[in-house]
């Protein structure tokens, strides 16, 4: 439980890809919300950083390269003996687990729940942390646990971790990412008259059985251009960029891939102006 006069150092942990650092956002509103005066951190990839600029629920982002449960630096499978060890050694001998130590946080959430953020949580010295039932392990290690329910939205989930500090306000589960104004009026679209549409097509997906398909977005793609009143944009990964293949090339003024060559916050600014998103389960559907 945390008193809402206290000044506590609450550090929540979400070492993980993309759009599970965006759903825990909901989380990190809530907890300032609840407690004004406590400093919030949060450890993440150096890869999800851009989300959380100019959030102003967050106090400190944290860098936590924890190879596990992402798809940017852990390479084999969850539950591995390689990524175990690899684990182990960053919980144990890494730099920033130092780094984290030093800080003396008195809370400490670990989103997703496994036995690697547990133990990381417990290493780096925090006396009252929260984990999750259920899932990848590490619950024995936490003071108090939610259980997992793989039919929950995920933000949703995230949010019953505010029960457990004594929180009982009610946080929608949208979540929130933070655009300068700078950042929003340079959003890449042509200017418009009142019947235009912008239309975002996202291709990529962190996981092939996710995806609709190459062809599908291609034919697509190409059926929408047939309408001179729409604006269509690809955006995605560098590897996404093949993806898309138009029969004919006189739609170059209104059909531009990005893909590759756009930062997070600047996809981000872009979504934030379109009319229609068509995306896999990525990122994107999050935006």
């Amino acid at each position: 439980m945390i008193e809402s006069s206290e000044a506590n150092k609450i550090f929540v942990l979400r070492n993980n890809d993309l759009g599970d650092v965006l759903v825990a956002t909901p989380l990190l509103h809530g907890l300032k919300k609840a407690f004004p005066y406590s400093h919030i951190s949060v450890g993440v990839g150096d890869w999800a950083k851009p989300l959380l600029k100019e959030n102003p629920d967050v106090d400190e982002i944290v860098s936590c390269n924890g190879p596990w449960h992402n798809k940017q630096i852990c390479h084999f499978p969850a539950n591995s003996p390689k990524t175990f060890l690899h684990g182990l050694f960053y919980i144990l001998f890494s730099r920033e687990t130092r780094l984290m130590a030093k800080a003396k946080y008195t809370h400490g959430i670990d989103v997703l729940g496994s036995r690697q953020g547990a133990w990381l949580l417990r290493r780096i010295g925090i006396p009252f942390r929260l984990g999750v039932t259920g899932y990848a392990g590490g619950n024995k290690w936490c003071k108090r646990t939610i259980v997992f329910n793989e039919n929950s939205n995920v933000a949703e989930a995230a949010l019953s971790f505010l029960p457990l500090l004594g929180i009982n306000q009610t946080i929608e589960p949208r979540p929130r990412i933070y655009l300068s104004e700078k950042e929003k009026a340079t959003s890449m679209w042509k200017p418009r008259n009142q019947n235009t549409k912008r239309i975002i097509i996202a291709p990529g997906a962190g996981f092939l059985e996710k995806c609709w398909g190459n062809k599908k977005f291609s034919s697509l793609v190409n059926d929408l251009l047939k309408n001179i009143l729409y604006e269509i944009k690809v955006v995605g990964s560098g590897e996404d960029k093949e993806r898309i293949k138009l029969f004919e090339n006189s739609h170059e003024d209104r059909f531009h891939n990005h893909c590759g060559n756009l930062g997070l916050r600047e996809t981000t600014a872009m979504v934030s102006k379109a009319d229609l998103v068509i995306t896999n389960s990525s990122l994107c559907m999050h935006l």
